[in-house]
């Protein structure tokens, strides 16, 4: 694969790390040297640059941090229209962020910054997995969870030697919020969202913002699908200003608390390196570090570095949790939700969870040094096999690269091989009948059928009993599965992909699967409605399944059903779109068991993610 790498950032590198063909990129610049901050002028002026480069140019992927490789071209000459110029350049473009978007996009209008999110070309990879579920909440597509990750480069592996590291404990890093600062006033109608998130994670601390803000206190109306886009904008805004005091609290609650802590305890035994701790506080510090190689040798020599995450994270982890432990450090952090699927906590990182355990920590690990010297060498270990910025981009060319598929698709009608294979059925029963699109074909191939279609919304329900009447199919309120009983069904961004299943991180149909709500159903198994329905098994031809990732449960409930059934038409998944959805192969081996042969395989409008799968009695 052919690379094309903007500059800002480290994927030239690990492009090169891995051997892939890599062209740099320019990036549009600002006067302050921070890329982020590049007005739309700036990146309308790069965006001609880019695209006459592209032009004569032969890569299969564009890669920035941060969306600094986003540019835009005028669409004529004084037209207030902008295009991207990875669109217009038929480039897919892949972003990793360290900071939220609000951060990372700082320099352009919001409106401008709302088409960028709309480009289905345009892959947004996200450091922080709360933030990565928000924005596909919202309605952004492309948005999947990618880790921060240390620097491909030379790393001193050589074990330390305990009586030469000095200082004793250090942190690294900046002060990040004014929220606090002497002599700030801070509005009071701006802090209540913040404070009460705050407060209701004390209790519950897998709630995200976003939880809180929309399904617990209802603070604002969530993004829908339908609205008009400068509502969308406006809801997004809104969402965003509310979250600012938040992000300050944050920044309070897992780093700058702890900062005051030790000062205040230690002195001068704790080391204190970066900017705005005496502006802020009045701490002594020291000023920031000059060149990446001071920093390494830094976080070697100190006996134990202290990793605090900002405020801009809810779940995720910092890049110092990465440099540390790349540069051989031994690392004592602050514990953060993500923090487990990276390390072995006590084996290769310690973490601490309040100011009494943090000093006993210090105190214990500075009095047992080869202990603490196996821990950082088995942290380095680790992040030096998995997790440097050249396996993120192995992660991220794995999932941007079209698997094969298990299946060749077939280019009949599927209601005329239907029609073909069984003619003339006596009972069809259409479970996931949403508004009654499949009725409508069944009853045209089936004038005399009995068609039950069974729909558990109420919201879409009503639509699909008013169709029925009409085409003369009986609709059935209810859900299958794999029991009788009552469960909650989740409401999606597009009512077709309501589903029985929870949402999937990462799932590439999140635009439309990504949940705005739930409501409790009923559900039923299809083998005991039948019976007390009065419907004789033996008499159902046909079984259709479009249940949103929930098939194989509905086919458990069904297996006497399945003894006699002609034809069993159903969805199958060929990647994870909803969480636990079984996928094609778990299907076809359930078929096969229960006596059918696939007939043949339709594709869908995505067929790399799903398709409709056609079975008959062997």
């Amino acid at each position: 694969m052919r690379i094309g790498a903007f500059r800002h950032g480290w994927w030239k590198r690990a492009c090169e790390t891995l051997s892939l063909d890599v062209t740099d990129l320019p990036v549009a610049e600002h006067p302050s040297g921070n890329a982020y901050a590049a007005d739309l002028n700036a990146r309308i002026a790069n965006g001609s640059k880019t695209a006459a480069v592209l032009a004569d140019l032969d890569v299969d992927l564009l890669l920035d941090n941060g969306g600094t490789g986003l540019g835009f071209l005028r669409v004529a000459e004084g037209a207030d229209n902008l295009k991207l110029v990875h669109e217009e350049a038929g480039r897919p473009l892949l972003s990793h962020f360290i900071d939220p978007l609000a951060t990372a996009l700082q320099g352009l209008p919001w409106p401008a910054v709302w088409q960028c999110l709309q480009s289905q070309s345009w892959g947004k990879a996200i450091w922080d997995r709360a933030q990565a579920v928000e924005l596909q909440r919202l309605g952004v597509p492309g948005v999947t969870h990618l880790p921060m990750a240390a620097q491909d480069r030379s790393y001193d592996t050589r074990p330390l030697h305990p009586s030469k590291c000095m200082p004793l404990v250090s942190f690294v890093g900046s002060q990040n919020t004014s929220y606090f600062a002497r002599n700030v006033t801070v509005p009071t109608n701006t802090l209540l969202a913040g404070t009460l998130a705050r407060a209701t994670r004390c209790d519950l601390p897998d709630m995200s913002f976003y939880d809180i803000y929309h399904d617990v206190y209802g603070l604002g109306e969530p993004v829908d699908p339908g609205d008009l886009v400068e509502t969308k904008i406006n809801k997004t805004l809104a969402y965003f200003n509310a979250k600012l005091f938040y992000n300050a609290s944050l920044c309070i609650h897992n780093r700058d608390r702890f900062v005051i802590f030790l000062k205040r305890i230690l002195g001068d035994t704790f080391h204190l390196v970066g900017r705005g701790w005496d502006t802020a506080y009045g701490l002594r510090t020291s000023p920031r570090l000059a060149t990446a190689d001071e920093y390494l040798n830094h976080f070697r020599e100190a006996a134990i570095n202290l990793n605090l995450v900002n405020g801009n994270a809810e779940t995720g982890l910092n890049m110092r949790h990465f440099e540390i432990t790349a540069a051989g450090g031994f690392m004592l952090c602050y514990r953060q939700p993500e923090l487990k699927e990276h390390f072995e906590i006590g084996k290769e990182c310690v973490e601490f969870d309040n100011e009494a355990d943090l000093l006993e920590k210090i105190q214990y690990y500075l009095s047992h040094p080869q202990e603490r010297v196996a821990i950082a060498l088995a942290g380095q270990k680790r992040t030096l096999s998995q997790h440097l910025y050249s396996h993120r981009l192995q992660a991220l060319l794995q999932a941007v690269q079209p698997k094969p598929l298990p299946v060749e698709y077939s280019t009949t009608n599927r209601w005329d091989d239907l029609k073909s294979l069984v003619p003339d059925p006596e009972v069809v029963l259409d479970c996931g009948a949403n508004t009654g699109q499949t009725a409508s074909s069944l009853r045209k191939i089936y004038p005399g059928a009995r068609i039950y279609s069974f729909e558990p919304v109420t919201s879409v329900f009503g639509e699909l009993r008013t169709r029925c009447e009409a085409l003369g199919v009986h609709p059935v309120k209810k859900a299958v599965g794999d029991r009788d009983g009552m469960a909650t069904i989740h409401l999606t961004a597009s009512p077709e992909a309501n589903s029985l299943l929870g949402f999937q991180e990462g799932s590439p149909c999140s635009q439309w699967c990504r949940v705005v709500g739930c409501e409790d159903v009923e559900v039923c198994t299809l083998d005991r409605w039948c019976v007390e329905n009065g419907i004789d098994l033996r008499s159902v031809d046909i079984l259709k399944l479009d249940v949103q990732g929930a098939e194989l449960q509905a086919l458990y409930g069904a297996r006497k059903l399945l003894k006699t059934v002609k034809a069993v038409y159903l969805e199958v998944s060929f990647v994870p779109i909803y969480k636990d959805c079984p996928l094609f192969d778990e299907i076809e081996t359930f078929m096969k068991e229960c006596g059918y042969r696939r007939q043949t395989i339709y594709p869908s409008d995505q067929p790399h993610n799903w398709a409709d799968a056609l079975y008959v009695k062997a």
